[in-house]
């Protein structure tokens, strides 16, 4: 659980950080520099530990997945708000849940109060009094992004491949996916100056490759459910760090969500 509510963290620093030195990085570019600089920077690892051939087909699937997660998040929030995204995506341990009963598993009814309860405070923590916005395309968008979100940490849960082997496997199929439309935008990416190249390179480093590869770590262990829960620190640990990163005040209400969380979370640990 560790690796996971690390990686949150890093995520959280990242999304307070990209609201101040990333705005003028069009997600276009953005997104496919992320794969692909990511997959660049774990080839060397993918190269000296191939992963196994039983688990090439599932890595395949942790590859769109994580595709699936990352660009339906960001046509969420472009459709709609930021709030309405996040909030959107962390919908997906409420659906690994709503999987799990449907499979016949029987979960601790602490369990399932918790995934509730962290639920209702990610509402107030992220969306807050102003409520959800958007029309119909940006809330498939949202949920389209929790689906992806969630199969990737079923897809990844058990796997035997490293961790990072795993993952630059991932952002290869993401690179691949993305590179025609990075080759439609060159002139932005040549336009882009030295401040903007260090945040695509801090995206890449502690954003990208770090957190996600942690989350790797602590899914293969962790089951999916619970992980996609812990990673429900993101919005808090992004709130905590916009305080005085980004001059945001935490509000009332985003303070209590944020207890829920983290309420939410202690009553599904192990």
């Amino acid at each position: 659980m560790s690796y996971v509510a690390l990686a949150a963290l890093l995520w959280g620093l990242g999304g307070a950080l990209a609201g101040r030195f990333m705005r003028e990085i069009p997600p276009e570019v953005l997104i496919p520099l992320r794969f692909l600089l990511s997959f660049l920077l774990l080839l060397p690892l993918v190269l000296a530990r191939p992963p196994h051939p039983a688990e090439r087909r599932r890595l395949l699937g942790v590859g769109l997945a994580l595709s699936g997660a990352q660009a339906f998040y960001y046509l969420a929030i472009h459709a709609t708000t930021v709030a309405t995204g996040i909030f959107l995506q962390y919908l997906a341990p409420s659906l690994l849940t709503l999987y799990a009963l449907l499979k016949g598993e029987r979960l601790p009814g602490r369990a399932l109060f918790g995934v509730g309860l962290a639920l209702l405070g990610a509402y107030l923590l992220v969306v807050g009094p102003e409520g959800l916005r958007g029309g119909a395309l940006g809330v498939a968008y949202g949920l389209l992004s929790a689906v992806s979100f969630a199969a990737y940490a079923a897809f990844a849960h058990g796997l035997r491949t490293p961790a990072f082997v795993a993952l630059g496997v991932a952002t290869g199929v993401g690179a691949l996916l993305s590179l025609p439309v990075l080759g439609l935008h060159g002139e932005k990416v040549l336009a882009l100056g030295p401040a903007q190249w260090g945040a695509v390179a801090y995206l890449v480093t502690l954003g990208t490759v770090v957190p996600f590869g942690l989350f790797l770590l602590g899914v293969r262990t962790l089951p999916a459910r619970t992980a996609t829960l812990v990673a429900m620190l993101e919005p808090l640990s992004g709130a905590l760090f916009a305080w005085p990163l980004a001059g945001e005040p935490l509000r009332p209400e985003a303070l209590l969500g944020g207890g829920m969380i983290l309420w939410g979370v202690w009553l599904n640990r192990r």
